[in-house]
């Protein structure tokens, strides 16, 4: 067996957990625009998972200190002249009427747009499996899907959609865990 020099300065791989396809109750860790895009940051809040999204992030900073990224965000598109503004519109209101339905808010989301009342919001999310590829490795991931009320979440009352394959494809012969780089942001990347 031939040494290695740096022995005790290597990494080591970790094990990776693979969110499965479900509904989980989530909190919002803020929301923000980036471009034509509301994005609502998110950790897992309650049960197994708990915690899923900065557990990950921190295991890859020690891993990849230059390269981690946090990966619990949900994207809603607003309207920007396109053929899926009247969907992408209700998408936003859906989601901000169940945030505001299982919170209790008196916002006027029809008055008032300020971000900041989302932060530790808790809302029930539904996860999918999406097909990807990315710098030419191609896979499943589990992503956000949609938001539900926690009501809904706690009855049972949901869905879990098929999975998604690129381009409506059939699905691909290649699997494997990953989820799309986000850019680096204050204090989380985002």
């Amino acid at each position: 067996m031939r040494g290695i020099t740096n022995y005790n300065s290597i990494q080591q791989y970790t094990e990776s957990v693979k969110l499965p396809v479900g509904a989980y109750e989530v909190k919002i860790i803020r929301a923000e625009e980036q471009n034509d895009t509301l994005c609502i940051l998110f950790d897992i809040s309650d049960g197994e998972y708990k915690d899923f999204y900065m557990d990950k992030f921190n295991s890859d900073k020690k891993a990849y200190p230059d390269n981690a990224k946090f990966k619990g965000v949900l994207r809603l598109w607003y309207p920007n002249g396109g053929q899926y503004d009247e969907s992408n519109e209700k998408r936003i209101k859906t989601t901000l009427e169940r945030i505001k339905e299982s919170n209790g808010l008196k916002t006027d989301f029809s008055k008032e747009w300020n971000g900041a009342v989302l932060k530790n919001c808790k809302v029930g999310m539904v996860f999918r499996e999406q097909e990807y590829d990315y710098n030419g490795s191609q896979g499943m991931s589990v992503q956000p899907f949609q938001i539900i009320t926690l009501e809904a979440l706690r009855e049972g009352k949901f869905t879990i959609p098929k999975p998604k394959y690129l381009n409506g494809s059939a699905p691909s012969s290649v699997t494997a865990n990953s989820t799309e780089e986000l850019p680096l942001d204050d204090d989380l990347p985002f």
